[in-house]
């Protein structure tokens, strides 16, 4: 997995799903595809948009948190 900079550096998440409550956004780097996954359910996401496309810099605090948890995974 690469590093966090090099994901959110001039990448975009696209949505792909929602289902059960848990929005997917795959991101796309010159090397791999990660697939994010948030819970819409929790407080913090709450006063979020959900929004087709993002800059992958405004999910920075998603991708991190995910990239601890194991929710940020590399997909190819």
């Amino acid at each position: 997995m690469e590093d966090l900079k090099t994901i959110i550096k001039g990448t975009k998440a696209q949505l792909s799903y929602v289902c059960y409550g848990k929005v997917y956004y795959q991101i796309k780097t010159e090397k791999h595809s990660y697939q994010l996954e948030i819970n819409s359910m929790d407080d913090e996401f709450k006063t979020t948009y959900l929004e087709l496309e993002f800059k992958s810099i405004t999910l920075m605090r998603w991708i991190r948190k995910g990239m601890e948890d194991g929710s940020f995974i590399e997909l190819c």
